[in-house]
């Protein structure tokens, strides 16, 4: 529920009343000339994050990582886990329809090694192994009805194709016939990593969501821990941040508040990894200007988090005009001295009042303390103070 402003005083001094200004006034644009840039409008012809997104799934093998395996022990890594993961995650508001051709592994004509799927594989070295793929598939190419993701999955054996990226499209054959708007070629990380999981981090870039990881240097979760799926993907908490499922529909302007202007304001909040809640909102987004904000969001073990030891109100950074892999989410940590129940060191971040973290947190950049002054249940309230 969204609770009334509420004046500030300090020493007989009145300052600026603050208000919740309409949710619109907190949706960053996203900016044209950063890579996957984490605000709201971004031009990607992304794949559809509400209704129906359309995914086939082809299996390829090598001259040199002959399959040993079934295609149907592959599709079975990843469906129905991956779109079932997308079902709780969007509050049943995406429905990922993904067709396997499941015939047999269709024979790539080079070798793995040829395909050099290393770090910064080039857009060209990807699109040719793409259309490699589509080729070996033959005419029934010319069958295909476009989809939005098109899924190239190698064989186990294949360890050189190593990493599984998203080329972000449009996908064409060499002969100009349109398969889909974006790729997720599947490689050899997915099964010994990041198994179904993989197919909804990648589907994420498909979906406009940039890398919350960093490219180069620093590991896999300094910038945001285990706190979402496009940072670190077997992360404790790894649902996506609500700021993302605001973006993609699957949070209403309605469950969102948005602060600006000196002053405080009181918010209860439920649990943004579930539909539930006696309160509507879901997170609270503090907007300093028009590429970046801090936002409020509260972390349970529900849903896609189940696994998760810590719960409380997460803060974090959204910064537009940063691009992927680069820090465009940045987690701030309550208890920067100390290691979380998950052994890492944001896995204690969120603010809580049962002693496993800190209560309350002051960002010097942005002029604004959070503290939680009460929990009823999974719902939590929290003052937000700006100078």
């Amino acid at each position: 529920m969204r609770l009334a402003t509420i004046p500030a005083f300090a020493w007989g001094f009145l300052f600026i009343e603050s208000s919740l200004a309409d949710p619109s006034a907190c949706k960053l644009p996203a900016i044209a000339d950063v890579d996957l840039s984490s605000g709201f409008g971004g031009d990607y012809d992304s794949a559809p994050s509400l209704g129906t997104m359309t995914g086939f799934m082809i299996f390829v093998d090598f001259i040199d990582a002959v399959a040993s395996e079934t295609t149907e022990a592959l599709r079975d890594i990843f469906i129905p886990e991956g779109p079932d993961w997308f079902s709780t995650a969007s509050f049943g508001k995406l429905d990922h329809q993904i067709t396997a051709d499941t015939s047999k592994f269709f024979r790539m004509p080079n070798d793995t090694e040829s395909y050099g799927f290393t770090r910064g594989l080039t857009w060209e070295a990807h699109n040719r192994y793409i259309q490699d793929a589509l080729e070996a598939y033959e005419e029934k190419c010319n069958t295909l009805k476009p989809v939005d993701i098109l899924y190239v999955v190698a064989t186990k054996n294949a360890t050189a194709i190593s990493f599984s990226p998203t080329f972000m499209g449009p996908v064409t054959t060499r002969s100009g016939v349109k398969v889909g708007k974006k790729a997720v070629t599947i490689g050899y990380d997915a099964y010994v990593k990041w198994f179904s999981k993989v197919l909804n981090h990648e589907s994420g870039h498909a979906m406009g969501l940039a890398d919350y990881y960093p490219f180069s240097g620093g590991e896999t979760g300094m910038y945001v821990g285990g706190w979402s799926l496009m940072g670190y993907i077997n992360g404790a908490s790894p649902d996506y941040f609500a700021w993302d499922k605001w973006r993609l529909g699957w949070l209403q302007d309605e469950q969102v508040d948005c602060v600006s202007g000196a002053g405080k304001t009181t918010h209860t909040l439920s649990p943004m990894d579930t539909p539930e809640g006696n309160s509507q909102t879901k997170v609270v987004v503090i907007k300093k200007n028009e590429t970046s904000a801090l936002i409020a969001e509260l972390r349970s073990s529900n849903g896609n988090n189940a696994g998760s030891c810590a719960k409380g109100v997460l803060l974090y950074t959204v910064a537009t005009n940063v691009a992927t892999g680069t820090g465009p989410v940045v987690v701030l940590d309550s208890s920067p001295d100390s290691i979380g129940c998950d052994g890492t060191p944001f896995g204690n971040a969120p603010l809580a009042l049962d002693g496993s973290g800190a209560s309350s947190y002051t960002s010097s950049e942005f002029g604004a303390t959070i503290e939680v002054v009460e929990q009823d249940g999974e719902e939590f309230t929290i003052e937000v103070e700006l100078i």
